[in-house]
């Protein structure tokens, strides 16, 4: 044997702790060399050892004084000396437990099972009694064991004792049975019951009350653990569990691996007691009896009892849910039955784990069988991956993880897919690569996870993404476009197309004019301050014919498109879209009602000079100009209101919103934000759409009111020529029915302007209610409803629950 080796290095520590005897038949030096290998071949040696290297060294002194062996510790402390300036021996402290332990332990304790492993045993030396019952046999008559059947005979001739009493089974069987039950095994005494799944007393087995209370309290530990190997034996595949539940099952079975190795000390204590049951010195002195049983296994039931709880708890769960199940059982008192815990919750998030780090750090989702808290929807549009491909599982995030953290994880690998696969950036984000390796070096497991690490990924994949959309993709700049254009922000291109467009819009919907709408809008570009915007951005914009319905006109359909794709379409996604439609019908509405006003202003002011020497129409003319200058002030505050209050002061918030934004999902709220606002301001929220449908009676008046005084000029204009030409008058045929229809307009419009007051001053944005004092500059309406003049205190806002002022029509 090579004196470098283990079992040489501890023959010779066994023999200088044997009091200096070399003697290989020495029986201390055999007891302390047996104690040795199986200390050495133990698992987890110091799993309850928390005893500090200088408490060890301090006892082993305190251990050779008590002993006045003062010479061994002057010689022991010299040594300690030169091992601790020595770098050579590197468990130093395992080592000295190690001696300490042979130390102190006598030769007898050599026969005692070792396990300081999971399931922990008492000594067996603090169980000796004096009282114990001794049975003498035969030293050359070693009964081999037999079962119940062939116990018979013995039963005939002579009754079983017990320490409780009369029995129809000796002692030595009824252990060797309990046993067998700890594996969930049935006996000549135990029986497996199908319907409770557990091991019960056979009815033809007699034994003392008090020892069958004890015996089925044993037994209990053998149905913990058939609930536990039952889980771990059932079917699992990685399609129908998952990774993480058979990661769970794994460690399960190491914990009942642990179990077996208490079986196999209980089963050798039978094989001693059966030995020496010829000895004179009695079986149950060094043996094991049920009083040993029950405290040998009262720490390994706590166990198993935790273990089968956590397999009922755990039942049917899966990925980040099972995990959460699991972690709950770590908020409890006892440390031992925690550290279980947390062992088995650590195997358990080791496939977690390793898709946290994937998919945070690569944007890589290697997730088959759903268990990771994101998800993802293969069925989508590729321009929707930001708001729909890639979703958070709330049942899967782990409680141990909060809802910032898990939306910081969901953000950067989200960041990291959008580059990749819309941005077509697949160079490596600057400075992730450092901050992996420094997150796997802090952190072995999803429960030590570097949460400084995470956020700081997050924090660089966002800003990186972000830098991206404003520098390459100019992201702001489109923005800045839709104000302009779908949001009529580009005064000089907004009246000069609607000039353009308006003998083409006058027409039916149903008549074919995209091509021709298309080739105006190019000329209107070409002849305002849009043609030096950015080529991008004129590419971009388009005309959309919308499908018109019965009796719609140009004006109905009519609207402008800006074309997306990559990177912008995150941002104009269709709904967002949509959206954009909506608001660009609303203010083109408003605009045509300005332009339709400003043209009868000047039709008034032209072809009115014509009509001075028409004295029967010049009373139905002055009421024209009266309901026009009403109809022209309401127009352009209106205007005024949605170009400037609404949309100028929107997109300021947005602009700085833009400025301040460091991740993708602030300028998207950014965003969002800006278009809530515009909508509920213009109107076309839910809450408004009794106010809607009143604005939308207001431009009707004032089309209908455009039509008539068109009529009126046209048919005054030929009666003109007509007296100059000494035709027949025909004034009379159209002048009654005219300003009967003006009168009726007049009614209609300002008692629709009346209820729109109202209800602006009742509005909950102060703004709208700023807008209703400015509509009625003059307080006409006021003096015609009084509660248009009342200040906003409580009865005033009760007074909106009343109905409406009566409306004409």
């Amino acid at each position: 044997m090579d004196e470098n080796t283990i079992p040489a290095l501890v023959e010779k520590l066994c023999r200088s702790l044997s009091n200096g005897k070399s003697s290989e038949t020495s029986k201390e030096y055999e007891a302390k060399y047996k104690l040795a290998l199986q200390l050495l071949s133990s698992q987890q040696l110091s799993l309850h050892n928390h005893e500090t290297e200088f408490s060890i060294v301090q006892n082993i002194k305190k251990l050779l004084g008590s002993k006045e062996r003062y010479q061994d510790a002057r010689k022991f402390d010299e040594l300690y000396t030169r091992l601790t300036s020595s770098s050579i021996l590197k468990n130093r402290k395992a080592v000295l437990e190690l001696m300490y332990y042979l130390a102190q332990t006598p030769a007898s304790a050599a026969t005692e099972p070792l396990i300081r492993h999971s399931f922990t045993l008492p000594s067996l030396v603090t169980f000796t009694s004096d009282t114990t019952t001794i049975v003498k046999t035969p030293k050359n008559t070693e009964a081999p064991y037999c079962p119940l059947a062939s116990t018979t005979l013995q039963k005939k001739t002579s009754a079983q004792s017990t320490l409780y009493g009369h029995s129809d089974v000796s002692n030595q069987v009824l252990l060797r049975e309990i046993l067998y039950a700890f594996q969930g095994i049935q006996g000549q005494v135990f029986q497996w019951d199908a319907t409770h799944e557990n091991l019960q007393l056979k009815s033809t087995v007699k034994l003392p009350k008090a020892l069958k209370q004890m015996i089925l309290s044993l037994v209990e530990l053998g149905w913990l653990f058939h609930k536990v190997q039952k889980y771990c034996e059932s079917p699992k595949t990685e399609s129908t569990c998952g990774l993480a539940a058979r990661a769970f099952a794994a460690a399960l079975q190491e914990e009942l691996s642990e179990y077996y190795r208490l079986l196999a000390v209980l089963q050798s204590q039978m094989e001693v007691q059966t030995i020496r049951s010829g000895d004179t010195v009695g079986v149950e002195t060094q043996g094991l009896t049920f009083q040993r049983l029950l405290v040998w296994t009262k720490e390994p039931k706590a166990r198993m009892k935790l273990l089968a709880a956590l397999v009922e708890a755990c039942h049917g769960q899966r990925g980040g849910a099972l995990a959460s199940v699991i972690h709950s059982f770590v908020l409890q008192g006892n440390a031992t039955l925690k550290t279980v815990v947390l062992k088995i919750l650590v195997q358990v998030c080791r496939p977690l784990y390793e898709m946290l780090m994937l998919w945070t750090f690569e944007g890589e989702l290697r997730d088959p069988y759903g268990e990771f808290f994101i998800g993802i929807n293969l069925a989508v549009d590729p321009g929707s991956l930001w708001n729909d491909k890639y979703y958070e599982r709330s049942t899967m995030v782990p409680n141990f993880f909060t809802q910032e953290q898990g939306h910081q994880v969901a953000t950067t690998g989200k960041s990291i897919c959008f580059l990749r696969e819309i941005c077509l950036d697949k160079s490596p984000i600057p400075g992730l690569n450092q901050i992996r390796r420094t997150a796997e070096e802090r952190s072995e497991s999803l429960l030590s996870l570097d949460w400084e690490s995470i956020e700081e990924a997050y924090s660089t994949a966002s800003q990186y993404l972000l830098q991206v959309l404003l520098d390459r993709y100019h992201i702001k700049l489109h923005l800045c476009a839709l104000r302009q254009y779908l949001l009529l922000g580009q005064g000089d291109f907004v009246n000069h197309l609607m000039k353009l467009v308006e003998p083409e819009l006058d027409k039916p919907a149903s008549t074919r004019m995209s091509r021709l709408l298309a080739s105006i809008l190019d000329k209107c570009i070409r002849c305002t301050n849009s043609q030096y915007d950015d080529a991008d951005v004129l590419r971009r914009l388009d005309v959309r014919i919308s499908e018109p319905s019965q009796g719609d006109s140009g004006w109905d359909v009519f609207s402008l498109d800006y074309k997306v794709d990559g990177p912008l379409g995150t941002v104009l996604t269709p709904e967002v879209k949509t959206r954009y439609e909506t608001l660009f019908y609303a203010l083109w509405r408003s605009k045509r009602m300005e332009w339709i006003m400003s043209k009868l202003r000047h039709q008034q002011l032209t072809e009115g000079r014509q009509l001075r020497g028409l004295l029967e129409v010049q009373g139905v003319l002055h009421q024209s100009q009266l309901l026009l200058s009403e109809m022209i002030h309401f127009a352009q505050e209106m205007s005024h209101y949605l170009s400037f209050e609404v949309v100028a002061c929107a997109w300021e918030q947005l602009s700085v919103a833009l400025r301040s934004s460091k991740t993708m999902d602030q300028l998207l709220t950014a965003h969002e934000h800006f278009l809530q606002t515009v909508t509920s301001r213009a109107l076309l929220d839910e809450e408004s759409k009794d106010i809607r449908d009143h604005l939308r009676g207001i431009h009707e008046a004032m089309l209908q009111f455009s039509q008539i005084q068109e009529r009126l000029f046209s048919s005054a204009i030929l009666e003109v020529e007509k007296r100059q030409g000494k035709s027949k008058s025909s004034i009379e045929t159209f002048l009654p029915s005219i300003k009967a229809k003006l009168c009726a307009i007049s009614a209609s419009y300002q008692n629709f302007v009346q209820t729109f007051l109202f209800m602006l001053s009742s509005h909950s944005d102060p703004n709208l209610q700023g807008l209703g004092v400015r509509l009625d500059f003059n307080e006409c309406y006021q003096r015609k409803d009084t509660r248009l003049s009342m200040s906003l205190t409580y009865f005033h806002r009760r007074m909106t629950t009343l109905s409406f002022p009566s409306q004409l029509h």
